[in-house]
């Protein structure tokens, strides 16, 4: 790999008196377990990440330095290694910047990336790239998301993802031969028309928003098969489910659907 791996550590960031600890600012995690291994649950008192933020961290962690001694607020800054996030979380993002050249992107606000189709000056300029549940929501062939996602990472960059999924048979998508569309309606009642690139009108009812209703569209419930098939054809090795328990850093996955997935290029 092409990253300077081991960065030096503040060793006062390890997990203080040997109680769970959050992995990104090293603050004691409160509560009972059952509450900080819930994926969407926001469980540190502090920085309020959850655990799925918390896994995503570790993973690229794990990536970076082989090692999950400390927490990445005690990880020192190596400006070297470039990063970059599609609408990545300021619990992590605040840290990511801190620490590394990284820099978070947005797809309906600056600094802008489209996925679909990204601008030449973020190609094959970084080392590491986030995506943190996005993809289950991006318009496009996937054969083409995961090619670009590849585009993005310098040799030997590393991509760290998480996405809803099931274990076994196929991605499911809720709307086949989505082109042109709406969405209309309020709250329970949405609906998504849609326009095939004949004309032909569908209507979609029982939409599912992530965030709440009126928030981002989930388009597809991936499968773990299609997803290990998609990064290989665009290019990728060593691909990793990070489903390991690390329970003095609050990572207790209650089950491994959606548990990180990282890849080099």
């Amino acid at each position: 790999m092409a990253l300077r791996a081991h960065a030096a550590i503040d060793a006062r960031m390890h997990p203080p008196g040997g109680e769970p600890a959050c992995n990104i600012c090293g603050c004691k995690l409160r509560g009972e377990q059952a509450l900080w291994s819930q994926r969407e649950v926001p469980s540190c008192h502090v920085c309020k990440s959850t655990l799925r933020f918390r896994s995503l961290l570790a993973a690229l962690q794990l990536r970076l330095h082989e090692r999950l001694e400390v927490a990445l607020a005690g990880v020192a800054p190596d400006k070297e290694i470039t990063g970059l996030g599609m609408s990545d979380a300021s619990v992590y993002s605040y840290w990511l910047e801190q620490k590394f050249s990284y820099h978070n992107t947005f797809f309906h606000t600056r600094p802008y990336l489209d996925i679909r189709n990204p601008e030449p000056h973020y190609l094959a300029g970084n080392d590491f790239l986030i995506s943190s549940d996005v993809l289950e929501h991006v318009n496009a062939p996937l054969g083409d998301v995961f090619a670009n996602l590849h585009a993005l990472l310098r040799p030997g960059g590393i991509l760290v993802f998480t996405v809803p999924y099931t274990l076994d048979g196929h991605t499911i998508e809720h709307f086949p031969g989505l082109h042109d569309f709406e969405i209309i309606g309020g709250k329970s009642s949405r609906q998504l028309i849609n326009r095939d690139r004949d004309g032909r009108e569908t209507v979609y009812s029982d939409l599912c928003f992530h965030g709440g209703d009126g928030a981002t569209l989930e388009l597809r419930i991936f499968s773990l098969p299609d997803l290990l098939s998609h990064l290989q054809r665009a290019g990728f090795r060593d691909i990793r489910i990070h489903s390991e328990d690390y329970p003095e850093w609050g990572i207790v996955h209650a089950d491994t659907l959606g548990a990180p997935i990282s890849a080099i290029a």
